[in-house]
């Protein structure tokens, strides 16, 4: 993956060294931040990949201390980013693995990179973020911003799309693959299948508006800001049918418990944003 800057190198294992002994330097700690709200819930807090939500997901986690195997380190710095700025759907990898390019800034995403080295040990070379002898970034530290999604752009593409109830019950089926495909499953419980880290959307049809559902998957965080739900950087079509189909899901038996999981979810801080 290509980017702007020249990206300047120090031995790794002086890095290393440092945060075994507790002195992360303040760009691997604003990665261990991040790390912590949105990656250890499936790959653990320590990175082995035993996080709470791990269970749930097929395949599971990677485990990226190396624990079993040395794959971690086998991967450039550059592969890594390319995987967190992607997600495993982008580069043929599992679908469980978010999208983050869409919601962090360059210099947050190889922050990232750089907590990760610190659990596994490698010969990769430190990942510098300023110029040599300079406060200067190398890295882009904005967010990118995307605007609140417009209710007519859903009632446009509905009319488009699926302006009859054999072409709904199409867009309903492809939406069921895709969900699957970007990884919303491992997330988000459907009929007793699925992560527990956002809502259970078994009964997201009797809750939610289509309209809404498909607004807050093209851009989450413009209703949320540090919602845990990644921004999939679908296109519309896409969104609109992974919508249609979440708004079929109507399991009146499991509304109740529905209800109550979102109770627990809100009391201990579960939720991946989600719908």
């Amino acid at each position: 993956m290509k980017r702007k800057g020249k990206l300047f190198v120090v031995p790794f294992l002086m890095a290393f060294m440092l945060v075994a002994v507790g002195c992360e330097d303040k760009y691997v700690a604003k990665g261990h931040k991040a790390y912590s709200r949105y990656c250890a819930p499936c790959h653990g807090d320590t990175g082995n990949g035993s996080g709470y939500n791990a269970k749930n997901m097929d395949p599971v986690p990677r485990d990226l201390t190396d624990g079993d195997e040395d794959y971690m380190a086998k991967l450039s710095n550059d592969e890594i980013f390319e995987v967190l700025q992607l997600g495993g759907y982008g580069v043929d990898l599992s679908g469980g693995m978010p999208v983050w390019g869409k919601v962090f800034s360059e210099e947050e995403l190889w922050s990232l990179v750089a907590y990760v080295r610190t659990l596994h040990p490698n010969e990769e070379n430190e990942i510098v973020f300023t110029k040599p002898d300079s406060k200067e970034a190398l890295f882009n530290t904005k967010r990118v911003r995307y605007p609140m999604v417009r209710e007519k752009k859903f009632d446009e593409l509905l009319e488009s799309l699926a302006p009859d109830e054999e072409a709904f019950d199409e867009q309903v089926a492809v939406g069921e693959e895709i969900y699957a495909e970007v990884g919303c499953n491992a997330c988000h419980r459907v009929n007793g299948e699925g992560g527990t880290l956002g809502p259970n959307l078994s009964a997201a049809g009797f809750m939610l508006q289509p309209q809404f559902i498909f607004r807050w998957i093209m851009n989450p965080q413009s209703f949320v800001p540090k919602t845990r739900m990644p921004n999939l950087d679908l296109n519309e079509a896409d969104a609109l049918a992974i919508s249609l189909y979440v708004s079929t899901l109507k399991e009146a038996s499991l509304q109740n418990e529905v209800l109550q999981e979102e109770g627990d979810a809100e009391d201990g801080d579960t939720e991946a944003g989600g719908v």
